[in-house]
């Protein structure tokens, strides 16, 4: 999905107007378990309209804001994410259908310290955006610690729990497409590391069927670095691999290049590469990933984590 179709398609929905309806579900600690939350309706639409105006505030105002895959993720900024790999476990409850099934949050019952996240889901029948928001330790008041309230002019303490609700949300679903609006979240789950790393090692299944290394042993052995592991992962939507560019122009750009000259080991009939240093191994993935340009302006060498591919139409002139 492009950002102006994300765009589109949540003003799809935004723009029913008075027809949107809000529900929001708690979600419990270690089971993930779901209850709706039943809220007053005047306080409902209070609620919605603050969601809606952090989507706009967040997402749809957001000028030069780029959307690009999980996979594809890098360090640059005013970013946000579109999840293209399978969803960690401890976040499979945001796949749930959110239905009238759903049994209601229970004060005698339930515990609001053991809610880790909510779902707000705005939207008509037909049409849903489904918001997750993660909750922080100060959004839930009474959850550890001896808290104190004025009392007639004295403190006397407070024993319940109150649910204080923000307007930041975490990540966003809509038509099957999961949003997230940074990667802080995901790399705190559970499970998530456990996912890069499965396809880290499918990026390196790719790079063997080059037969341009000796071994990849060596790339294998790094993927505990769950930052290398990431980088790994993002080659295989690499220009060099979609390009199918000859091992011999790899070899060549590697003993040439300023950044890589001297880096990298040769075999005897110099057709294939040896990685015997850690740095090698990460310059050799930087390398697949493309990531060293070449202005043809000043012949000035650098190295970008960012390559959006730019327009080759003819644009017309605007006097």
């Amino acid at each position: 999905m492009t950002r102006p179709e994300l765009i589109n398609t949540i003003n799809l929905v935004l723009e029913q107007g008075e027809e949107l309806s809000t529900v929001v579900y708690a979600v419990f600690k270690r089971t993930h378990e779901i209850k709706q939350l039943n809220i007053v309706n005047d306080e409902i639409e209070h609620i919605q309209n603050l969601f809606i105006q952090s989507i706009s505030t967040d997402i749809l105002s957001v000028e030069e804001q780029t959307l690009v895959n999980v996979s594809e993720a890098d360090d640059r900024a005013n970013t946000i994410f579109e999840y293209d790999l399978e969803l960690p476990e401890s976040l499979e409850y945001f796949n749930s259908p959110l239905n009238d099934d759903i049994p209601i949050f229970a004060f005698n019952d339930d515990d609001l310290g053991n809610v880790e996240s909510l779902l707000i889901e705005i939207g008509t029948e037909e049409n849903q955006i489904v918001l997750l928001k993660q909750l922080s330790s100060v959004e839930v008041f009474g959850r550890g610690g001896y808290m104190l309230w004025k009392s007639n002019q004295q403190f006397e303490r407070f024993q319940d729990k109150v649910l204080r609700i923000t307007p930041k949300f975490n990540g966003l679903k809509i038509n099957g497409t999961f949003i997230f609006t940074e990667l802080k979240l995901l790399e705190r789950t559970h499970g998530f590391h456990d996912v890069i790393v499965r396809e880290a090692n499918v990026s390196i299944e790719l790079i063997q069927e080059l037969n341009l290394l000796d071994t990849t042993d060596g790339l294998t052995a790094l993927l505990s670095n769950i930052s290398f592991a990431r980088k790994v992962l993002k080659i295989r939507n690499s220009p060099v691999l979609r390009n199918n560019i000859p091992n011999r122009a790899i070899i060549t750009f590697t003993k040439t290049h300023p950044a890589l000259r001297n880096k990298m080991g040769y075999s005897e009939d110099d057709s294939q590469i040896i990685l015997k240093t850690n740095v090698s191994k990460m310059l050799f993935i930087k390398m697949l990933d493309d990531a060293y340009l070449t202005s043809e302006l000043t012949n000035q060498f650098y190295e970008s984590k960012a390559k959006d591919a730019v327009s080759t139409e003819a644009e017309e002139n605007v006097e």
